[in-house]
């Protein structure tokens, strides 16, 4: 793999428009990679399978493929998942990413305005909700391990939901209700992002909403006791005991962080 091989390869006038370039196995140095990233485009996809990539490579242009495929991802940063923008796929083989890692992605893209990939898959030897959804509202479906949460409503993306599951050792976040086929295995991997779970989610963070307006205005009533934040505060209780009633419609269970929840009403 020379510099003057993938000049001559990419700029190659009848391979200029190609939609698909895989590397495999072997070993590629930054110079020679970054003539590959600059090749970046939205309909372009990359697969870097077994070739060795150097651990302290960067690229702006590393996220800026279609499709995605990165066996070797030591060299990969939380901060560069977070350029993601209408990306199809992503995968990360051996990293150097860690739970609390993928938990800080998680509420990025919660928070976030824009759609970032639909489906991201991460190689993890262990699953550890606990810390995956540390401060995060989700909700797990009973029937399966399949665990849903929901993006800020007021930020106007085309996914408002999404699913996690720990298949294969791997940890597959998807923001689209469809089937995921498994590519070792062929195997589909149904997850049915229905209205009902994005429902519950939305009572689930207004009532953690109010719960922290709450605990704000009680904690400036101890200093003040201002008329005004008294009235706000009688407002929010009994907003926050309407919306605990909705809850109450269904059957929830919370269990080490999560809610699980029956798909059934009472």
């Amino acid at each position: 793999m020379t510099v003057d091989f993938f000049k001559e390869i990419l700029t190659e006038p009848a391979l200029k428009d190609f939609e698909f370039l895989r590397l495999d196995e072997g070993e590629i140095d930054a110079e020679c990679l970054d003539l590959v990233m600059e090749t970046a485009h939205s309909n372009r996809d990359l697969f870097i399978s077994g070739t060795k990539v150097p651990k302290d490579y960067y690229h702006e242009n590393a996220f800026k493929f279609y499709d995605i495929f990165y066996g070797s991802a030591e060299w990969v940063r939380l901060e560069q998942l977070f350029t993601l923008t209408d990306r199809f796929s992503v995968y990360l083989g051996v990293h150097s990413l860690t739970s609390s890692d993928v938990n800080n992605y998680i509420k990025f893209w919660i928070d976030n305005d824009h759609d970032m990939v639909l489906y991201l898959r991460i190689a993890m030897r262990s699953f550890k909700p606990e810390l995956l959804f540390d401060g995060i509202v989700v909700l797990e479906a009973r029937r399966r391990p399949v665990y849903f949460f929901a993006a800020n409503p007021k930020k106007q993306k085309k996914h408002q939901i999404m699913s996690v599951i720990w298949f294969n050792e791997q940890v597959i976040l998807s923001s689209d209700a469809v089937s995921l086929i498994d590519s070792d295995s062929g195997q589909p991997i149904v997850i049915e992002c229905r209205k009902p779970e994005y429902k519950v989610l939305m009572i689930l963070n207004k009532k953690k909403e109010l719960e922290e307006e709450l605990e704000e205005i009680q904690n400036l009533l101890e200093t003040n006791q201002d008329q005004n934040m008294i009235e706000k505060k009688d407002e929010i209780s009994k907003e926050l005991q309407s919306v605990s009633a909705d809850l109450d419609n269904y059957n929830l269970v919370f269990r080490n962080g999560t809610y699980i929840y029956t798909e059934t009403q009472k």
